[in-house]
């Protein structure tokens, strides 16, 4: 990749020699001036360029979000992203507390390839009544080219008395 950038580099110079070499005396220092302007415009959209291609954005966080003043009680999240286990949280009192009053946990931050992908989240805690309870929830998602956020939100449903899990996109 640098070779290509070098050789249009290169190119680039010559073209600019060739071009000085036909110019007259009077005109000769603007058109200088100008064509180092655009020798350094060209460079700086080649380095650019280079690090789009080089070093692209494939970063891909998970947040985990509870209903403000939810009745049940989350003790831990298990993610698995297509069959891949990448993230565990347990929550502590003092976590989930934050969490009911409007908090948002970051599980998981990592890079994900470009392309379709299935969440798994494993979430146990206790229902209402305090009972165990451990419920799977799938998400399939299309990562594109930038960031992507994916919350997943711990929904009350007010007619079954139970909750249910929502999931959030939005890219960056």
């Amino acid at each position: 990749m640098k070779n290509r950038i070098v050789v249009l580099l290169a190119g680039a110079c010559l073209s600019l020699l060739s071009g000085l070499a036909g110019a007259a005396d009077e005109g000769l220092s603007r058109q200088i001036q100008t064509l180092k302007e655009g020798v350094l415009d060209l460079n700086r959209d080649l380095t650019i360029l280079e690090k789009e291609l080089l070093y692209p954005s494939s970063e891909t966080a998970f947040f985990v979000s509870v209903d403000v003043g939810s009745p049940i009680r989350l003790v831990d999240v298990n993610l698995t992203l297509d069959g891949r286990h990448v993230g565990y949280h347990f929550y502590s009192e003092q976590e989930f507390a934050a969490l009911t009053k409007g908090g948002i946990h970051r599980v998981y931050q990592g890079n994900v390839t470009s392309g379709r992908h299935t969440l798994e989240a494993t979430i146990t805690g206790y229902d209402p009544q305090g009972r165990d309870y451990q419920k799977t929830a799938n998400h399939t998602f299309t990562k594109g080219p930038g960031r992507k956020m994916i919350e997943l939100r711990v929904v009350d449903d007010l007619d079954s008395g139970q909750h249910r899990f929502e999931f959030r996109e939005w890219n960056q």
